[in-house]
């Protein structure tokens, strides 16, 4: 009888049920969220690195610029080098 008792609270044990807690959803209008000053330092921040990548984008612009201008003027003296017909 003793192993009996034994053996069902140890079946009970493994059939109880899961238990998951769970936190309450976190809203994005909180209060942080909506103040004027946490908006705008986020605009701020958004601003600088939008200007930071801009002037990264025409640095590289300039040299693709100046290497095509540096094809061209080699190809220019090629032609002119050439004998005229």
């Amino acid at each position: 009888m003793i192993a009996r008792i034994a053996i069902n609270r140890t079946s009970a044990l493994r059939a109880a049920p899961m238990v998951r807690f769970y936190t309450a959803p976190v809203r994005g209008e909180g209060a942080t969220a909506s103040s004027a000053g946490f908006r705008q330092r986020e605009e701020a921040q958004e601003n600088q690195y939008m200007r930071r990548r801009e002037e990264e984008q025409l640095k590289a612009l300039r040299e693709k610029a100046k290497k095509a201008q540096a094809e061209l003027e080699a190809q220019e003296k090629k032609v002119a080098g050439l004998p005229k017909e």
